[in-house]
């Protein structure tokens, strides 16, 4: 008998983005402009982070190696046409957190780790079928709701927008930093 599973929509992928040490250095010159762009963004009330907003237009050069790796590990046979939405840089003080949320209306989210180390506050997803099963049935399974990728500095993670995540409570005096964006997927050739 074999057991199978009968949706796949969801992905998760996470991987040195090529580049990384520009990405780090664009975030590191608007975190040093030490202009926050909290008010600009119609999320945030339920968290503890601070935003920075950024062009799209500065970000996808940046961007593009990783994504071609991204595509070609999704469907190696496809030319894909994308939107890229609203990037912005999240920082992370002591105490702050990013409470569970999806990004709703998107197709791929991208989140950059510029830095990582102990008590970081760290990503999560969370099973948004977390509570339709008996303790018994998670027991049989294996089942755990929570699942915390591993992530090191310079990586960067692609997953399937409507996954639920969140940051934990980051408790490290080194300001956590993370660069994120949303794709749409417009054309596949």
């Amino acid at each position: 008998m074999k057991i199978n599973l009968p949706f796949k929509s969801e992905f998760v992928t996470i991987f040195p983005a090529p580049n990384a040490d520009k990405i780090v250095d664009l975030m590191d010159f608007h975190i040093n402009k030490n202009e926050l762009h909290n008010e600009n963004f119609k999320w945030g009330e339920y968290c503890k982070c601070d935003r920075i907003l950024l062009s799209w237009r500065e970000l996808h050069p940046l961007l593009e190696p990783s994504l071609n790796i991204l595509f070609q590990e999704l469907n190696k046979d496809v030319k894909v046409n994308y939107s890229i939405y609203d990037p912005w840089i999240s920082t992370y003080k002591p105490g702050y957190f990013q409470e569970v949320h999806c990004h709703h209306g998107h197709d791929i989210s991208c989140v950059f780790f510029a830095n990582n180390g102990d008590n970081f506050g760290k990503f999560f997803f969370l099973d948004r079928q977390t509570n339709g099963y008996s303790e018994q049935y998670c027991k049989l399974m294996s089942y755990s709701n929570i699942k915390r990728p591993i992530i090191k500095a310079g990586d960067i993670m692609f997953f399937s927008s409507d996954l639920f995540h969140g940051v934990s409570s980051h408790e490290n005096d080194i300001v956590r930093k993370t660069l994120s964006t949303n794709f749409n997927i417009v054309e596949i050739k």
